[in-house]
């Protein structure tokens, strides 16, 4: 083990020192860990360099020059640029105070990992469940707040079918697509119905969901139920089966003319309950019957 007798270490110091990310690590006789995050701000400077300062004048000047400049590529490059920057800027600070707090360590004479080994074994012992959950971050941020990031900064840009990148530049409005929803018949009527729609569906899918679920649960699990395990397997397959494959099947179920919903499942209806006398539904012609074959689907 590395000697830990108490040493005395500026606290204040060590911070300014991290200013420049490493330093203060190597202060703390930290090597190892100062070698890696002055690693990881060569890796941030040379992006910068090479690509991410452009990609931050082009997210604010969104081109200059029609059919040459791509507004669209340069929103979408420079958005992914400020996510990265972000992620560094959160590493920079972390930098600064895990200086300060390893400084701190050395003073009060708490056990600090110096060697190689060291730093392994506390990685093992503290931070294991970290570095098994951090690749699953960095993939949310980049597969989920990076598109959403995106949709966020197209809403304050003038584009739209009349005014296509390269062909033209986008450039940023400000709140003026907002208050032409509010303002401009056209486009109130067409928000007040995409709008309408998004709440009947989370409120419909989300509440048949919990239902049909919550039910098929409590008879599930009836002491006169026989093959229970089977039942569980059963209901997994959703979850097992890929999306597309589902969507094909639905698809298929619900065709107008020769689906399983209009040619078999109406027609049992129809002979099992005497005054019931329901046709063909057009499930994926008629926009109302699409929506509700969409929320019996997610139900």
């Amino acid at each position: 083990m590395t000697d830990q007798t108490v040493t005395h270490k500026n606290v204040t110091l060590a911070g300014c020192l991290s200013l420049i990310p490493g330093l203060g690590q190597f202060y703390n006789r930290q090597a190892i860990k100062g070698g890696l995050f002055l690693i990881i701000t060569g890796i941030f400077a040379y992006e910068m360099h090479v690509f991410g300062n452009q990609a931050l004048v082009n997210l604010v000047t969104l081109g200059t020059t029609p059919r040459q400049d791509h507004s669209l590529f340069m929103l979408i490059q420079g958005s992914l640029q400020l996510l990265i920057t972000l992620i560094f800027l959160i590493f920079y600070i972390y930098n600064i105070y895990d200086a300060r707090r390893v400084a701190d360590f050395w003073n009060q004479g708490i056990p600090v990992n110096q060697s190689f080994k060291e730093l392994l074994n506390n990685v093992y012992q503290n931070g294991f469940p970290y570095l098994l959950i951090i690749p699953a971050y960095v993939a949310m941020i980049f597969a989920i707040v990076f598109p959403v990031l995106v949709t966020v900064f197209t809403a304050f840009v003038n584009y739209s079918f009349l005014n296509m990148p390269p062909a033209k530049l986008l450039d940023w409005v400000g709140f003026e697509n907002f208050n032409k929803i509010f303002f401009l018949s056209t486009f109130r009527k067409a928000f007040g119905s995409v709008l309408s729609w998004t709440f009947i569906w989370t409120l419909a899918a989300t509440t048949l969901q919990i239902v049909v679920g919550v039910f098929t649960a409590i008879v599930a699990n009836q002491p006169f139920i026989k093959g229970k395990r089977f039942f569980g397997v059963i209901f997994l397959l959703p979850w097992a089966v890929p999306a597309f494959i589902t969507i094909l099947s639905f698809s298929n179920m619900f065709n107008d003319s020769v689906g399983a919903i209009n040619t078999q499942v109406i027609p049992f209806f129809n002979r099992l309950i005497p005054f019931m006398d329901v046709g063909l539904v057009p499930w994926k012609t008629n926009p109302n019957w699409t929506k509700i074959a969409i929320i019996m689907i997610q139900g």
